[in-house]
């Protein structure tokens, strides 16, 4: 379809901007911008209908600089390609700020031989210079192949490419995106490495993100020049190159998340200048193989792990903090970082770990030596919810027993049916259990973990 507008008649009349919003008693009494602002807010089909309202509204939404085209949420009377096309040939503009479209690929109805309708709508965004270009795009069949018009990849006013599609992403040899500046793919299959390696290497690129991708590659690049953010969400499902590496060059990067399997190797040869990670792992599934990446991914941003340590290490102190509790948290505590909170709560009073508590150590040798001055002047009361029994939670209990030398209260409730890991009679376990203060009481109590904490915080009351 060509790019350029039949329709030559359709221009928009020219309004006083400058106009006072104030003195306007209707609608068209408002500056165009105002008018086109909020026509760009309508669904495109409700912007196109707003032509019947007057001889003076029947072009006014060719001027819209942003075209939105959803066939999910369609309800014209007219097939969806045909309205598409009808607004494209109508729009009278040179250039088109944002361009979205999403559909189904289809083969028999979007394909005329070798010619895609859909590339001939993207093309003609192309042709009116978009600056931003969102695609999802749903091909009916895996084995469909479908090739995104090579022009896309050659447009000079381009700043941000948002892709998502369910097929091979099949990439022109030449790839010049000079100004493209975010790009977020979707969903999308990788076979060209070379190609590929100039899609995510563009000059101009700052922000990165590959979500639930998948590269048939031993090797994927990443080498923008200017990438200051990059976030990548694994497909877990499948992968041809379990092996496969992931080589991240960034001189300027600040930003990486990562969440996944870690089913790659990621090598970051260039961390110095980041200042923030995000690692999130599926714990419950990750392979030995993918823990042994993990590591290698965490010693590579050690130097980022560095610096949130010099936060922890600088946390105030809470000089008037009498109750704590721990929200949220992982069953597994790191016994150091918790006991750098601890340090800073020198008259904490009360202890709560409402989502269970356990050591990771072996043994009680991770206890600073001198303790802690809560525990040692201030802790009467250690309340743990969520409590099954096992060794690491016994072990935290005995710790606690051991080091809080002005105890009162250990309060432990367990879930019903719950408590599975421990063998035998706990009570009289605990009992039995070595404590620094004489005056502690041990309360063990079963039962549903909302119903103990709501009776529990009205007898606080």
């Amino acid at each position: 379809m060509d790019g350029s507008p039949v329709v030559h008649k359709a221009e928009c009349q020219h309004f006083n901007d400058a106009r006072d919003v104030d003195s306007c008693e209707q609608i068209c009494d408002l500056p165009r911008a105002i008018i086109l602002c909020i026509l760009a807010f309508l669904p495109i089909e409700d912007a196109v209908r707003t032509s019947v309202l007057s001889r003076w509204w029947e072009y006014l939404w060719t001027c819209i600089p942003s075209l939105v085209f959803n066939e999910d949420h369609y309800c014209g009377n007219m097939p969806f390609g045909n309205f598409v096309e009808r607004v494209l040939l109508l729009c009278d503009l040179s250039s088109i700020k944002a361009f979205s479209l999403t559909c189904m690929v289809d083969k028999e109805v979007y394909y005329d031989g070798n010619e895609s309708r859909v590339n001939s709508w993207i093309t003609a965004a192309i042709r009116r210079n978009v600056e931003e270009l969102r695609l999802h795009l749903t091909v009916d069949c895996r084995d469909t192949v479908y090739m995104l018009p090579h022009c896309m990849f050659r447009c000079e006013t381009l700043r941000e490419l948002h892709l998502e599609m369910n097929c091979d992403l099949k990439l022109p040899s030449s790839v010049c995106l000079t100004n493209l500046k975010v790009l977020s793919l979707t969903e999308v299959w990788f076979e060209d490495d070379n190609s590929v390696e100039k899609l995510l290497s563009c000059p101009s690129l700052e922000k990165l993100s590959l979500d639930r991708c998948i590269w048939d590659l031993e090797v994927l690049q990443i080498s923008a020049p200017n990438l200051l953010y990059l976030t990548i969400v694994e497909e877990v499902l499948f992968s041809s190159y379990q092996n496969s590496q992931v080589r991240i060059h960034g001189a300027s990067i600040k930003s990486f998340d990562s969440f996944g399997l870690f089913l790659y190797h990621y090598i970051v040869l260039t961390s110095s200048s980041l200042v923030e990670a995000s690692i999130q792992v599926w714990q419950e599934q990750i392979s030995i193989q993918g823990t042994y990446c993990l590591y290698k991914l965490l010693k590579a941003l050690s130097n980022v792990l560095y610096k949130r340590e010099e936060i922890l290490n600088s946390l105030p102190i809470f000089h008037n903090l009498m109750k704590l509790e721990l929200n949220d948290i992982h069953k597994h505590l790191e016994p150091r970082a918790l006991l750098l909170l601890l340090s800073r709560c020198p008259i904490l009073k009360t202890l709560t770990f409402s989502e269970g508590v356990a050591v990771a150590s072996k043994n009680d040798d991770w206890i600073s030596d001198p303790l802690l001055p809560c525990f040692t002047s201030s802790l009467k009361e250690i309340v743990i919810y969520c409590f099954q029994g096992s060794n690491s939670e016994l072990l935290a209990v005995r710790t606690f027993l051991r080091t809080a030398a002005v105890l009162e209260n250990l309060l432990i409730y367990c879930l019903n049916g719950h408590l599975w890991c421990y063998q035998g009679n706990l009570m009289e376990h605990l009992n039995e259990l070595p404590r620094a203060s004489n005056k502690c009481i041990i309360l063990l109590e079963e039962g549903h973990c909302s119903t103990i904490r709501k009776r529990w915080e009205f007898d606080d009351i």
